[in-house]
């Protein structure tokens, strides 16, 4: 028997063709990825150009002499050469949803990033998927931004037939279709990673300053705040100094809403010390809480500060404000002690105030495969001790790169990760094998071979595995390139 290749539907994994005539050329896998590429050569005349542009996208699969499934992943690209001519046809320059990011000169802030609404083409999205591709504009009118989005979805959102001249290739059948195919985690890419907001807060140029503990009538003040993603907060932070000498602290804490007041049930609170601050200017300055407060996206919470001493009249806390109330999602107010009320502080403000969230490493990756895996199955992980980030913010990236980094940073034991998609279309994600529990080997000559020694058959399975040696140092396998025609191996070349 010879290697053998299918392609399949990917939504129902109906039979769509066997070409008998296709031959796998390269075959790579790595530790992050499971299948990466596959270049795949067929000589078939029974498809054309526009049949192989019809299955773009769609399940490919290799076998191996015996029947067992090699690879897996979709096709991306097809290439043919006639002549002088190549003809080519894929999805790496498709995009069926766009928006474009500008600098607004129309803008009271032109500096700013301004995004246009995302533009689709529903019918290639029912065809291929959602495939997204965020363009630069510059500075540039509103208007223009969203003609460019236009037309960009327009040019790109279905993959066209393209000629270009003939390079050759290393092995070059006249007439042939070389196919071009990715494992199914380069789809994570089609997204763009919206992105996270670690903090929530107002601080534009200060405006403004409020007193804290000077008199009864200025015991508590309080801002309220909403959160654009719900998020651990740990850190929380305002604009302040100190007049004369307080030799007591200023206490921040989060509370509850209740009717558009603080509720006095308080989420969580720290002290900041008054030898923090500066008695001659004002300062950013921040407490970290003693465990994370998990806050909700729509819910109003208040940041409550006062001082944890007496009334003294000269020696007290000063707070930056904003009294252009340029902050749009809460109130500022003050505790009146002789009227045992929150009232609006005169003229109106709002605080210069900071708060940092964290998020666990698991829950941001679900995120990620929640927002980017419009073909997968299902997410396993198995992490350990997961750590706690910052939230990767929105910086234009697409989610494979966001899903790689978090892969890379590892665990809170410092262990490192591997992941890959499996043939069901199921992202697993687990700790990297220990050394200890090695049991395939490599032989003096390079064979990769099984713990008795035998020739291992199917070398795939050795990616991600450590491999032991009775003449040098065991050896990772984070990647292997395998040519069927020669049945040449390469181990640990670089992918990219």
């Amino acid at each position: 028997m010879s290697w053998s290749v299918e392609v399949l539907d990917r939504n129902n994994s109906r039979f769509l063709n066997s070409p008998e005539s296709c031959t796998p050329i390269s075959l790579s896998w790595d530790d992050f990825s499971g299948p990466q590429k596959a270049l795949i050569c067929c000589t078939s005349d029974s498809l054309n150009i526009e049949d192989w542009r019809t299955r773009l996208g769609q399940d490919v699969r290799v076998y191996d002499p015996k029947g067992r499934l090699a690879w897996w992943g979709y096709l991306e690209q097809v290439s043919q050469v006639n002549g002088e001519l190549h003809h080519s046809v894929g999805m790496r320059e498709v995009a069926n949803r766009v928006a474009v990011r500008y600098q607004d000169l129309g803008s009271p802030e032109p500096d700013e990033i301004s995004q246009t609404d995302w533009v689709d083409n529903l019918e290639s999205q029912a065809v291929y998927g959602i495939k997204e591709a965020l363009y630069q504009a510059g500075k540039t009118q509103k208007s223009t931004a969203e003609w460019i989005a236009s037309v960009q979805l327009a040019d790109n959102a279905w993959p066209e037939v393209k000629l270009g001249p003939h390079t050759p290739r290393t092995i070059d059948t006249p007439g042939a279709y070389f196919l071009e195919c990715r494992g199914w985690m380069d789809t994570l890419g089609w997204r763009v990673w919206t992105g996270l907001s670690a903090v929530a807060g107002h601080s534009p140029i200060q405006q403004g300053t409020q007193s804290v503990g000077n008199s009864l009538a200025s015991l508590q003040v309080a801002q309220s705040f909403l959160v654009e993603d719900a998020l651990q907060f740990n850190c929380l932070a305002v604009r302040a100094r100190k007049q004369g000498n307080p030799t007591d602290s200023l206490r921040l804490s989060l509370q509850n809403d209740l009717n558009g007041r603080p509720s006095g049930l308080e989420l969580g609170a720290q002290f900041l010390s008054s030898s923090e601050l500066s008695s001659q200017s004002y300062g950013w300055v921040d407490v970290q809480l003693p465990q994370p407060v998990t806050l909700n996206v729509g819910v109003p919470y208040w940041l409550i500060l006062e001082r944890n001493g007496g009334v003294n009249s000269s020696n007290y806390y000063l707070l930056g404000l904003d009294e252009n109330q340029a902050y749009q999602s809460g109130a500022f107010l003050i505790y009146d002690q002789s009227s045992a009320a929150w009232i609006s502080r005169i003229p109106g403000a709002d605080l210069l105030f900071r708060l940092t969230g964290v998020i666990e490493q698991v829950e941001q990756m679900q995120m990620v495969i929640a927002r980017a895996g419009q073909f997968l199955q299902q997410f396993e992980a198995d992490l350990g001790p997961s750590l706690v980030l910052a939230p990767l913010g929105d910086e234009g990236q697409d989610c494979l790169r966001v899903f790689r980094t978090l892969t890379r940073q590892g665990n809170a034991a410092l262990d490192s990760y591997c992941s890959e998609i499996d043939p069901n279309r199921n992202l697993k994600i687990w700790r990297k094998p220990d050394l200890a529990g090695a049991t395939l080997r490599i032989s003096p000559e390079g064979r990769l071979e099984t713990p008795f020694g035998q020739p291992l058959e199917a070398p795939w399975q050795a990616v991600g595995q450590w491999l032991k040696s009775e003449t040098a140092q065991p050896l990772y396998l984070s990647s292997l390139i395998l040519e069927p025609i020669s049945a040449q191996i390469s181990l640990n070349p670089r992918l990219d």
